[in-house]
Order: structure tokens, then sequence, then C-alpha cells
């Protein structure tokens, strides 16, 4: 694809777009719950990543294909007037050959800029909280509001695309909440940054037509209805991993990862579903669906590290991230970066004292080197700092592996 955003992108907002079209018609009954293939996703990259490109092609797709999108700055009363204007009859057929009616209020939230989307006083408002209870899509999802009675939604089924930095996703995201319910229900996606340099994108009739049939399939997988069923093989592979998973503590040393972790198995089945609709059009969870749907969580996992860096309790984890990308850029581009060098660019973040407790915290975590000598560039004696563990931020470029790109 002809564009600088990277895969992941791109692969994160075609499944956001199949679990939207789907709109409550299609499930996994667990006998005591049903898992829907709705799903949260947030882009995350630094300034400039090209997230609103691939975000903003998928919501075009979106909108030649039906979909219902609200984009607006979300607010209580917002959402679920949104959710009342989207009611639909879904009418399917029973067992003895009858037609059942069933309403429901399918809505595709998009957010291109998420702090804008959310505001800072998501929590507090209430908002989020109300998401985290959407997720499941319950039967029916009563909220009381401050001037009217119990407002009541029927059926809701709610997707959730958006795009953030890492400093709004810190700002919108209070330290405490990460790892709680809403962000252990968001599948979070790191992309460092251009995957590739496009002066001008090209459109041609391949495109076109390209855009025609992602559309008409769109709406195909919309026309689907009915309950998903495991084939054979598609059940002893989810089986297996659901046995062999380790459990969330054993599993990631990051305690605000633990509830994600938690949830893997639902997302696993949320996914595995999306792969089989975007492949056939029988209901039937596969083996292939199940590896795919693994391999995508997976593919997540390595780029968590980046996602919450910064985001901690000590007051200067966002400079230590900052400065370890700067001595990270300087190494691979000259071999080194001089202290002057490094003050210059922080000194509208943190002061001389804290400057050094940023560099003494790398340092002590064998991160980065510290020498006396000369400073090639200007002659005169300084310190001079190196990377020493090029792994202690986890680098990602959001690369499709090859089970994905089948």
């Amino acid at each position: 694809m002809d564009t600088e955003s990277p895969s992941c992108y791109h692969y994160w907002t075609g499944c956001s777009l199949i679990a939207a079209i789907t709109r409550r018609q299609i499930c996994l009954n667990f006998n005591m719950f049903k898992i829907y293939p709705n799903i949260y996703v947030i882009l995350v990259g630094p300034a400039g990543g090209r997230k609103s490109i691939a975000t903003g092609i998928g919501m075009a797709l979106a909108e030649n294909a039906g979909i219902r999108k609200f984009s607006d700055k979300i607010t209580a009363a917002a959402l679920i007037k949104d959710l009342s204007n989207a009611i639909e009859k879904k009418i399917s057929v029973t067992e003895n050959g009858g037609q059942e009616v069933e309403i429901v209020s399918p809505v595709m939230i998009y957010a291109s800029e998420l702090g804008v989307f959310l505001g800072h006083d998501a929590y507090g408002s209430g908002v989020i909280a109300d998401l985290t209870d959407l997720y499941d899509c319950p039967t029916r999802w009563e909220k009381k509001t401050i001037s009217r009675e119990a407002e009541t939604v029927q059926g809701p089924f709610i997707n959730f695309l958006a795009a953030s930095t890492t400093q709004t996703l810190k700002d919108v995201l209070p330290q405490g909440a990460v790892g709680q319910g809403f962000t252990s229900r968001i599948l979070f996606v790191w992309g460092s940054g251009r995957r590739q340099r496009v002066p001008i994108p090209t459109w041609s009739t391949g495109h076109e037509m390209l855009q025609k049939n992602l559309v008409a399939d769109l709406k195909h997988i919309g026309n689907l209805k009915g309950t998903f069923q495991f084939s054979d093989d598609g059940f002893k592979a989810y089986k297996k991993f659901y046995m062999e998973h380790p459990e969330p503590e054993e599993e990631y040393d990051d305690e605000r990862l633990r509830g994600y972790g938690s949830r893997k198995d639902i997302h696993i089945l949320k996914l595995a579903q999306i792969h089989s609709l975007a492949d056939k059009d029988p209901l039937i969870i596969t083996e292939v669906d199940i590896a795919k749907a693994i391999e995508a969580v997976v593919w997540l996992d390595e780029g968590l590290p980046n996602v919450f860096a910064g985001h901690g309790t000590a007051t200067n984890s966002q400079d230590v991230i900052r400065v370890f990308r700067q001595i990270e850029a300087a190494t691979a581009r000259f071999g080194y970066v001089s202290y002057p060098e490094l003050l210059k660019r922080n000194y509208s973040y943190c002061n001389a004292q804290e400057f050094a407790s940023v560099l003494d915290t790398l340092m002590q975590s064998n991160a980065v080197t510290e020498t006396i000598a000369k400073d090639p560039k200007t002659g005169k004696i300084a310190k001079i700092f190196r990377i020493e563990d090029p792994n202690f931020i986890q680098k990602w470029q959001g690369n499709m592996p090859r089970g994905l790109g089948r």
C-alpha cells in the first residue's frame, strides 16, 4: 500500500470496520454469555506518525458502506442521544422457522484526536464508565441523567477507534486508571512513525476499483447473520491457548498490563470472528482464525512497552523516555551525543538538577554509558553519551506478521 502509515494502523482500522459492520447481528454463544466481535482500538504513535491517514482511509470506506459514525466531542448525553437515534430492527429466524425481532443500536465511535474527543475529565464525567459498560454489549443499557429520568438503550453495539500520541494518552488516562476496567478492554496499537516516504500518494483506476470492492465486501459482511460455531480443529486450537496461556501475573511484570492479560482470551475470540468474516461466509471459527487472532495479539504485545513508556508514577518518567530516545537517535546517526547538546534540547522540560537525575536513571539502568572525551564537533572535552542497551525501550516498527498478510 503506497501510504506512509505503518502497516499496523491499516490492519487494525480494517478490523474495526469489519467489527462495526456486523451491527450486533453476529456473535459467539458461550452459553452463559455472548461474545460479539466489537472491539475498542487506540492507535498510538508520535505526532506526525500518519495515524489519521490510516483512519481517514478507513472512515471513508465506513461512510460508503453505511456504518453509523459518532465523531463529535463525547459527553454522556450525546452518547445516549446517538445510540437512541441508531435503533435498527434485527430480524432473525428461530429454530421452528418463525421470525424474531430484536432492537439493536449499533454505533462506531471515531476519534481522530483522542484528547479532543474525550477531554481531560473523561473519568470524572462518567463517559469512561459508560464506554466500559457498553463494551460487553448488554441486552439493554440504562443510564440516569441529571436533567431527565433514566434513559434506556436497547441492544447497544459500540465499536471504538481512536488515535493518540503517548503524551495525550498520559493526559487523558490518569496513571492510576491504566490497567483498570476501561484500558483492559482496549487494544493499544503502537506505530513508531512513517513506514516509508511517499511525496505524492498515487490514485489510479486500480485504487478506485479496490475501494469499490472493499465497500462491497463490507456491505456483504453486514448482511451476514447468525451464531458462530467452532470447527473441531478451531476449538482444539482455542482450548490449547486457553489452557496453556500463563496467568496475567506470570505473563506481565508490569502490573498495569495484567487486566488486559486477564481478558486476552476474549480479545482472541473477538478477533477470530473478525478474521473468519474477512475470509469466508460460513460462521465457522477454524484453527487458522484462532492462529491469526493469537498472532495479532502477540503482535500488539510487542508494542505495549512503547505505548506506556513514561506513563508511570515517577515524576520524571516521561523525561527519561524522551532523553533516551534522543541519545538513541544521536548514537545511530553520529555515534554519540554530548552533555551540552542534550541539555540544550531539554532545558525547557527540566532544570539542570532534574536533568542530572534523568541521566543518572539511564546510567544506573545500564541503558546509556558516559565517558569523558573530546567532542569532535567542538573540539572541547565534554561528557559523551552513547546507547548501551538498545532494548531499554523495546523498539517496534509495526510491520505486519507474515501470518496476517496471507
